[in-house]
């Protein structure tokens, strides 16, 4: 059965605004979610702020919130990659992480992928008690993974368990060259991670930015064959981890709580995976 997570991306430090846990943990709770999927801002700013991962842990069990994602570790430079894996791990351990979100930010070169898979094996091996922490490759044309099919390749060179891709509606939709169908019903089903869902409309190569940041919407509101998109996943056997991760201005003006309630309602809505 899919399970579904919110996305604190939207409502995070890195927009100015404060971390609001408790909101957070309440409205995702109340609006039907399974799961938190916290960034890695609000994670900083939570610790300035001299609230533990204890602490944040323990409420999270108390609403019944698994830690589904956290966005999430820039591969690039090796002391930078270092750093950045030793503050996920502690983070992923703490939370029970199911996946690490994972930005590819350097060329793919050998060294690159000694980088990710070294990060997979300590994720593995060191992330969340149970289970391990999986890493969720995120492709863009914001980073150097552009695609569906680069990020198999990457998976493949990688070769370690615990590494797949993961499938960002907003990028893939509006990938430069479209969406490639064909990449995604030739991914094995195994290596697909997770989905990070959202909906929106064709933008202009000067505003990836802002339009990425700021412009995304609600599940069914924009022009994304996101019912193609689910029935070609649920036929191949895909019922995990979805990620509502809208980032709207317009929606950072909101409530959190009518935020979390109208992102799980239209995610069932627009983004059918067999769940009733």
């Amino acid at each position: 059965m899919p399970r579904y997570g919110l996305a604190t991306l939207n409502h995070s430090p890195l927009h100015g605004l404060p971390t609001q846990w408790e909101a957070h943990l309440d409205a995702a709770a109340s609006a039907g979610f399974d799961a938190l999927a916290p960034d890695i801002f609000w994670l900083r700013a939570l610790e300035r702020e001299g609230v533990s991962l204890e602490n944040l842990s323990a409420r999270m069990r108390d609403c019944e919130l698994a830690c589904m994602e956290i966005a999430g570790i820039a591969i690039g430079g090796e002391e930078r990659t270092e750093e950045e894996l030793a503050e996920h791990l502690r983070y992923a351990k703490a939370l029970g992480a199911e996946f690490v979100n994972t930005r590819i930010m350097e060329p793919i070169d050998q060294a690159m992928i000694e980088r990710v898979r070294r990060c997979a094996v300590a994720f593995r091996e060191k992330g969340a008690v149970d289970v391990g922490t999986r890493v969720a490759l995120e492709f863009s044309r914001g980073s150097d993974l552009s695609g569906v099919a680069q990020a198999r390749q990457l998976v493949e060179a990688v070769g370690e368990e615990g590494v797949g891709v993961t499938l960002d509606t907003w990028h893939f939709f509006l990938h430069p060259d479209g969406p490639d169908w064909g990449a995604l019903e030739a991914l094995p089903i195994d290596w697909l991670a997770n989905v990070q869902l959202s909906d929106g409309v064709a933008y202009g190569d000067a505003e990836f930015g802002d339009v990425t940041m700021n412009h995304r919407r609600m599940p069914g509101e924009g022009e994304f064959d996101l019912d193609r998109c689910a029935g070609l996943l649920a036929e191949r056997g895909f019922d995990g981890a979805v990620v509502l991760e809208v980032l709207s201005a317009d929606h950072r003006d909101r409530g959190l709580s009518e935020f979390a309630s109208e992102s799980f309602r239209t995610a069932r809505n627009a983004f059918r995976l067999g769940r009733d």
